[in-house]
């Protein structure tokens, strides 16, 4: 690797690292936000962070934006599952745990291979069954009732409450799981790039969000209590940093870091997000979080790593088959 590819390389690594650091918080600080002021309108809350992404995303990629019916077409999609996505995650969040939401969330690199298999009609490996039944393990344990009165839901949500909390924010990964699917589809297309493909998907989901609370949440405008001490730094966070950053930064670090690499990074929001809800008080720890959340993030991490090293393994052997029978024939 030439000394321009570790520089590429290790700024992906930080920037990645950032956007994890930023995706685990902002748990916490949309869950904060729900329950300071948008509760009754969590939408709005998405209207502002996407909004203000698009803004920032215009004016970095100002000069290689252009209409082009085949991207308009597909990131009008991605959009829309972005909208579904990010809609199902925070109503989600009203019922459940910042670190249930974060596990869950991150359960999207678990669909990915299975939407891929419909688009592309490329078989998951024994390795991604084996992942998803880890992952459904832990999904089973993370619902485990440990105690009634164990701080489980900080939100005040009964047992079935979390649970349907939880089966929102698993729908909504599986939405962003077919939207990194479709992305990755529309990006074989070599008349679509990742400019155009962000800012337009991020712009439909803007208005989409926007029609969205407009049409469901604005009778309840009148009611919300806004602190702004309180509440606008947290915009801030999640908007600038959870938003406009994280999909540039993903956007590049997609171009320098192997696709491994870059899941098991981004698969790092939802410890950090665990950790950050039981320091600051969002919840208290109890062992099933703990336990149901080191499984998902063990599946992620069996179905990103061990494909790698069994294809690396096989190339030794091929490799030093090959060294084998060249020595043969000298003799």
């Amino acid at each position: 690797m030439q000394q321009t590819g570790k520089k590429q390389h290790l700024a992906g690594l930080l920037m990645l690292s950032f956007t994890a650091i930023i995706w685990g918080a902002g748990f916490v600080l949309n869950n904060d936000l729900l329950n300071a002021a948008f509760s009754e309108t969590p939408n709005l809350i998405n209207t502002i962070r996407f909004g203000v992404s698009t803004v920032i995303l215009a004016a970095v990629f100002a000069r290689k934006l252009k209409f082009n019916l085949k991207t308009l077409l597909f990131a009008g999609l991605g959009g829309l599952m972005l909208f579904g996505g990010f809609t199902l995650q925070l109503i989600g969040l009203k019922y459940t745990t910042p670190s249930h939401n974060g596990f869950f969330t991150v359960a999207y690199v678990i669909f990915v291979p299975f939407i891929s298999w419909i688009l592309l009609k490329k078989r998951p490996s024994w390795v991604t069954f084996v992942g998803v039944a880890i992952a459904f393990a832990g999904c089973i344990v993370l619902n485990i009732n440990v105690s009634t009165d164990a701080g489980l839901n900080p939100n005040n949500a009964t047992i079935s409450e979390t649970v349907i909390g939880d089966l929102l924010t698993l729908s909504g990964a599986l939405l962003f799981a077919a939207q990194i699917a479709l992305t990755d589809y529309a990006y074989a297309k070599k008349d679509i790039d990742y400019p155009n493909m962000t800012f337009w998907q991020v712009l439909t989901a803007t208005i989409l969000f926007a029609l969205y609370s407009v049409i469901f949440e604005s009778r309840n405008y009148a009611a919300i209590t806004f602190n702004p001490s309180y509440c606008i730094w947290r915009l801030i966070v999640v908007s600038v940093g959870g938003t406009a950053f994280a999909y540039i930064a993903q956007g590049y670090a997609q171009k320098h870091l192997p696709p491994s690499e870059t899941s098991i990074i981004l698969a790092c929001e939802s410890p950090i997000g665990a950790v950050i809800s039981v320091l600051v008080g969002a919840e208290v720890f109890v062992w099933n979080t703990a336990v149901g959340g080191v499984l998902i993030v063990a599946s992620v991490l069996i179905m990103e790593l061990f494909p790698h090293i069994l294809e690396k393994r096989s190339k030794t052997k091929e490799q030093n088959k090959e060294i084998t029978e060249e020595n043969k024939k000298q003799e």
